[in-house]
């Protein structure tokens, strides 16, 4: 009996230890469980709601119980299993330069929302910003509210300032007047990127052309919903101008350019519109796909690629004009007497659009027209007769009879503005606006890419419908990009330029 008792004696503490460690385990697990919700509770509360990782702000007051250990000092190299990978370097800038002037933009949380809490700090971020023609910062605060009694109603933020870019989070270093700035240059003072991007590298910012050609782009973009809708209303004229223009475009591999061509319609009617298009074809194919199912009138030149629509024609004065001077030019001093005809007309439109502008309205310059043209009839009528007349006596190689073969070709289209007077005498208001590209491919030379060209083409026709409008295009597209994401579609028209209006103080 003394024997049993020993051993059971012996026994019960290896039978303690056991159940000590099973114990100790279960509570070390457990311990690891809790502190791994803890860390999960904390990025859900404190953190962004990003697989990115990210370093949290020290200086943001942090809820009670939520204090955050100091963050790792950065290395240069990370050691990751079996190898080293090299930091990646920063391309351009990393911040904004310190020696910008700065202003402050407070994006707080409405009072509603926030009822109750406490303001615990702002979430800060820079964006580069211009104004006329200085740079400077615009420090955006989103103000942060909490509940210090009650974790778990959470920290309420202010909503991203977003961009014109889509960018949801809001993390652009670009400000709107930044781009509008970039894109006017470009459009308006014929500055290409490369160039842009040497400017301000020389006030000490080191953005990147490649950059620049992101926001222009990213711009154009953004403004074809619009285009297109202009487009629609320019289609629905029932005269519109039309008329086209070389450019080039780079063709890749070869790193050589081939023509290109810029398409150009306008209204005829109403408020001015013009929409560009970039082909890479000066077709008979294009031409129907842009203007195959217009049953209107156009006023265009003698270009065979409208041939085969069905729309109307009326022919442009102007051109037939220019054919005569170069006849003078070239010692045909007969031109003369077809040339003073012309002028004689153009004085009798300059007349009537006079008396118009003082009633200023469309309606009256019609009128004016309709009775002004009835003393245009006896002209015309004396003008063809001089080119059938020189049509006889010139041989077939002259410049004066090439001049004069051109306006009888399309004398049937010269003479319809006389039955019309809707239609204008020439297609000048359309070649006004085309003239401007004309004057930039001489600085940007070329169009990089076919998306690039029609990139070019949107911003192009809003800069001209702008200047046409009398509206200035960088404050329009400063403007127009801002609202763009929050205007109702059945609301669209109201930023084309003729409709719109900026936004009281702002």
């Amino acid at each position: 009996m003394v024997e049993n008792v020993t051993t059971e004696v012996a026994e019960e503490p290896e039978i303690i230890i056991r159940q000590l460690t099973f114990q100790n385990e279960k509570l070390t697990q457990k311990v690891t469980e809790l502190t791994e919700q803890l860390a999960w509770f904390k990025r859900q509360l404190l953190g962004a709601k990003s697989e990115k990782l990210v370093t949290i702000d020290n200086d943001a007051p942090a809820l009670p119980g939520f204090d955050t250990d100091p963050a790792p000092e950065p290395s240069e190299k990370q050691t990751v299993a079996e190898h080293e990978r090299k930091k990646r370097e920063k391309f351009g800038w990393d911040e904004i330069p310190e020696n910008l002037p700065r202003e402050e933009v407070i994006i707080d949380v409405p009072e509603t929302e926030r009822e109750g809490m406490e303001l615990i700090g702002y979430d800060v971020s820079e964006r580069l910003a211009r104004r006329d023609t200085r740079y400077f910062v615009k420090v955006i605060k989103r103000a942060k509210y909490a509940n210090k009694s009650d974790a778990l109603q959470g920290v309420k933020t202010a909503p991203a300032a977003g961009d014109v870019l889509d960018s949801t989070s809001g993390k652009t270093k670009f400000d709107v007047s930044f781009i509008s700035g970039v894109v006017s240059d470009k459009i308006e003072n014929h500055l290409p990127l490369y160039r842009q991007a040497e400017m301000i590298a020389r006030e000490g910012l080191p953005v990147h052309r490649s950059t620049l050609c992101h926001l222009f782009g990213g711009t154009a973009a953004q403004l074809t919903a619009l285009y297109n809708r202009m487009d629609e209303l320019i289609m629905a004229s029932d005269i519109i101008h039309a008329d086209e223009t070389t450019t080039r475009l780079l063709e890749p591999g070869n790193k050589k350019c081939k023509t290109a061509y810029v398409w150009g319609r306008m209204t005829g009617t109403g408020p001015p519109l013009i929409a560009f298009h970039f082909e890479k074809s000066r077709s008979k194919e294009t031409a129907n796909e842009l203007y195959g199912n217009y049953s209107g009138t156009i006023i265009r030149d003698a270009y065979v690629g409208y041939e085969d629509l069905d729309a109307g024609f009326a022919a442009c004065w102007a051109h037939a004009r220019r054919k005569l001077f170069d006849a003078r030019n070239s010692g045909y001093i007969d031109a003369d007497i077809g040339i003073n005809i012309i002028r004689q007309l153009y004085l009798i439109e300059a007349e009537a659009k006079t008396r118009a502008e003082k009633k200023g309205t469309e309606n009256a310059l019609f009128r004016e027209r309709k009775n002004a043209r009835r003393s245009s009839t006896g002209l015309v009528k004396n003008f063809f007769d001089f080119c059938s007349l020189k049509c006889d006596q010139e041989i077939p190689s002259s410049p004066l009879r090439k001049a004069v073969n051109y306006a009888l070709n399309l004398e049937v289209e010269l003479s319809e503005f006389l039955t019309n007077p809707r239609l204008n005498i020439d297609n000048n208001p359309l070649e006004n606006m085309i003239r401007p590209i004309a004057l930039g491919r001489k600085n940007w030379l070329f169009a990089g890419s076919e998306g690039g060209g029609k990139h070019l083409a949107v911003l192009q026709s809003f800069a001209a419908t702008c200047k046409a409008n009398h509206v200035n295009f960088r404050c329009w597209l400063e403007d127009v990009l801002l609202r763009l994401g929050t205007t109702p579609a059945a609301n669209i028209d109201t930023l084309l330029p003729h409709l719109w209006q900026p936004i009281p103080g702002q």
